[in-house]
Protein backbone atom coordinates (compact mmCIF):
# COMPACT_ATOMS: atom_id res chain seq x y z
CA UNK A 1 0.00 0.00 0.00
CA UNK A 2 1.14 3.77 -0.41
CA UNK A 3 -0.07 7.09 0.34
CA UNK A 4 -1.22 9.12 -2.38
CA UNK A 5 -0.85 13.16 -2.25
CA UNK A 6 -4.18 15.67 -1.68
CA UNK A 7 -3.71 16.76 -5.89
CA UNK A 8 -4.44 13.24 -6.87
CA UNK A 9 -6.92 12.14 -3.85
CA UNK A 10 -8.73 14.83 -5.60
CA UNK A 11 -8.76 13.34 -8.81
CA UNK A 12 -9.82 10.06 -7.55
CA UNK A 13 -12.67 11.46 -5.21
CA UNK A 14 -13.82 13.25 -8.75
CA UNK A 15 -14.10 9.66 -10.08
CA UNK A 16 -15.43 7.93 -7.23
CA UNK A 17 -18.15 10.83 -7.07
CA UNK A 18 -19.15 10.00 -10.71
CA UNK A 19 -19.73 6.61 -9.14
CA UNK A 20 -21.93 7.87 -6.61
CA UNK A 21 -19.21 6.71 -4.12
CA UNK A 22 -17.41 9.35 -1.53
CA UNK A 23 -13.94 9.50 0.60
CA UNK A 24 -13.77 10.41 3.98
CA UNK A 25 -12.64 13.54 4.95
CA UNK A 26 -8.56 14.68 5.00
CA UNK A 27 -6.10 13.96 2.33
CA UNK A 28 -4.78 10.73 3.53
CA UNK A 29 -5.49 7.63 1.29
CA UNK A 30 -4.04 3.99 0.93
CA UNK A 31 -4.43 2.50 -2.44
CA UNK A 32 -2.82 -0.58 -3.73
CA UNK A 33 0.60 -0.49 -5.41
CA UNK A 34 -0.60 -3.38 -7.76
CA UNK A 35 -2.49 -2.11 -11.11
CA UNK A 36 -5.93 -3.27 -11.57
CA UNK A 37 -6.54 -6.67 -13.71
CA UNK A 38 -7.97 -5.62 -16.64
CA UNK A 39 -10.14 -8.35 -18.11
CA UNK A 40 -12.58 -8.70 -20.99
CA UNK A 41 -16.27 -8.61 -19.96
CA UNK A 42 -16.77 -12.06 -21.44
CA UNK A 43 -14.15 -12.97 -18.85
CA UNK A 44 -15.68 -11.08 -15.94
CA UNK A 45 -19.05 -12.81 -16.13
CA UNK A 46 -19.68 -15.23 -13.05
CA UNK A 47 -20.80 -18.62 -14.47
CA UNK A 48 -24.36 -18.57 -13.19
CA UNK A 49 -25.01 -15.69 -15.18
CA UNK A 50 -27.78 -15.84 -17.59
CA UNK A 51 -28.84 -13.05 -19.62
CA UNK A 52 -32.97 -12.54 -18.70
CA UNK A 53 -35.09 -11.98 -22.13
CA UNK A 54 -37.21 -9.43 -22.46
CA UNK A 55 -40.09 -11.84 -22.71
CA UNK A 56 -39.45 -13.11 -19.86
CA UNK A 57 -38.22 -9.85 -18.03
CA UNK A 58 -40.38 -10.00 -14.06
CA UNK A 59 -39.95 -6.19 -14.85
CA UNK A 60 -40.49 -5.16 -17.90
CA UNK A 61 -40.53 -1.43 -19.33
CA UNK A 62 -43.94 0.20 -19.14
CA UNK A 63 -44.55 2.13 -22.22
CA UNK A 64 -46.39 5.30 -21.65
CA UNK A 65 -46.10 7.06 -25.11
CA UNK A 66 -47.13 6.08 -28.88
CA UNK A 67 -43.94 7.48 -29.76
CA UNK A 68 -41.57 4.42 -28.80
CA UNK A 69 -41.45 0.95 -29.40
CA UNK A 70 -41.09 -2.46 -27.86
CA UNK A 71 -37.24 -2.77 -26.48
CA UNK A 72 -35.40 -5.40 -28.19
CA UNK A 73 -32.01 -6.67 -27.85
CA UNK A 74 -29.38 -4.67 -29.83
CA UNK A 75 -27.78 -6.42 -32.20
CA UNK A 76 -24.34 -7.16 -32.02
CA UNK A 77 -21.62 -8.24 -29.38
CA UNK A 78 -23.59 -5.22 -26.50
CA UNK A 79 -25.70 -7.60 -25.23
CA UNK A 80 -24.20 -10.32 -22.58
CA UNK A 81 -25.55 -12.02 -19.41
CA UNK A 82 -24.19 -9.25 -17.19
CA UNK A 83 -25.99 -5.50 -16.83
CA UNK A 84 -25.76 -3.79 -19.70
CA UNK A 85 -27.52 -0.10 -18.24
CA UNK A 86 -28.26 3.57 -19.49
CA UNK A 87 -27.28 3.79 -22.85
CA UNK A 88 -26.76 6.83 -24.43
CA UNK A 89 -26.93 7.10 -28.88
CA UNK A 90 -25.26 10.07 -30.08
CA UNK A 91 -26.91 12.29 -32.07
CA UNK A 92 -25.82 11.29 -35.05
CA UNK A 93 -26.76 7.42 -34.65
CA UNK A 94 -23.04 6.25 -34.96
CA UNK A 95 -22.14 6.08 -31.24
CA UNK A 96 -23.29 4.02 -28.54
CA UNK A 97 -21.91 4.78 -24.90
CA UNK A 98 -23.24 1.75 -22.08
CA UNK A 99 -22.50 1.31 -18.06
CA UNK A 100 -21.65 -2.34 -18.03
CA UNK A 101 -21.21 -4.59 -14.61
CA UNK A 102 -20.43 -8.30 -14.27
CA UNK A 103 -23.18 -9.15 -11.40
CA UNK A 104 -25.09 -6.74 -10.15
CA UNK A 105 -24.79 -8.62 -6.96
CA UNK A 106 -21.61 -7.62 -6.00
CA UNK A 107 -21.36 -4.36 -4.01
CA UNK A 108 -20.66 -1.15 -6.08
CA UNK A 109 -17.57 -0.46 -4.18
CA UNK A 110 -16.12 -3.64 -5.32
CA UNK A 111 -17.78 -3.24 -8.97
CA UNK A 112 -15.29 -0.20 -8.83
CA UNK A 113 -12.18 -2.56 -8.70
CA UNK A 114 -13.20 -5.46 -10.60
CA UNK A 115 -11.68 -4.86 -13.58
CA UNK A 116 -14.50 -5.07 -15.88
CA UNK A 117 -17.00 -2.39 -15.06
CA UNK A 118 -17.27 1.13 -16.22
CA UNK A 119 -18.24 2.70 -19.43
CA UNK A 120 -18.29 1.28 -23.10
CA UNK A 121 -18.53 2.84 -26.54
CA UNK A 122 -19.84 0.64 -29.50
CA UNK A 123 -19.45 2.05 -33.07
CA UNK A 124 -22.58 1.56 -35.30
CA UNK A 125 -21.46 -0.84 -38.12
CA UNK A 126 -24.15 -1.44 -41.46
CA UNK A 127 -26.53 -4.13 -39.27
CA UNK A 128 -25.29 -4.45 -35.93
CA UNK A 129 -22.84 -2.54 -33.36
CA UNK A 130 -19.13 -3.26 -32.83
CA UNK A 131 -17.60 -5.77 -30.01
CA UNK A 132 -17.40 -2.63 -27.19
CA UNK A 133 -14.36 -1.30 -25.76
CA UNK A 134 -13.36 1.10 -22.46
Amino acid sequence: MSHISCGRLRNATIVLVAFGIATAPGCDAVVPQEPLAVVTRAESLPADAVKVPVQSDPHPPVLHSDEYESPVPVPGGINTAGAEDSPFVTPDGATMYFFFTPDVRVPPEKQLIDGATGVYVSRRLTDSWSEPSV
